[in-house]
């Protein structure tokens, strides 16, 4: 899901909403509207995807990872515990 690993995903969402927003008004402004409604259409597609990227599958990985992280330090001390409970 990470094509542009150039910028931030706070930052591809604001130049995507950014670019959607020259797009329509560039379809108000001139007369191009099959590449300006292409473009709107792209656009729509890449902001929707940066959104959705930024407030629910990054916090959903944050999340993710501090689960692993638990679940290894309670595998651990489950460990331990049953090597003193072997003695």
């Amino acid at each position: 899901m990470e094509r542009f690993l150039a910028i931030s995903p706070k930052s591809q969402l604001w130049l995507f909403h950014f670019a959607l927003a020259l797009n329509i008004l560039g379809m108000v402004l001139t007369d191009m509207w099959v590449p300006m409604v292409v473009g709107a259409i792209v656009t729509t597609y890449l902001s929707i995807d940066a959104m959705v990227r930024v407030r629910y599958v990054l916090p959903l990985k944050k999340e993710l990872r501090e689960l692993e992280q638990e679940n290894a330090t309670l595998r651990r001390k489950v460990r331990e515990v049953e090597q003193v409970s072997d003695y």
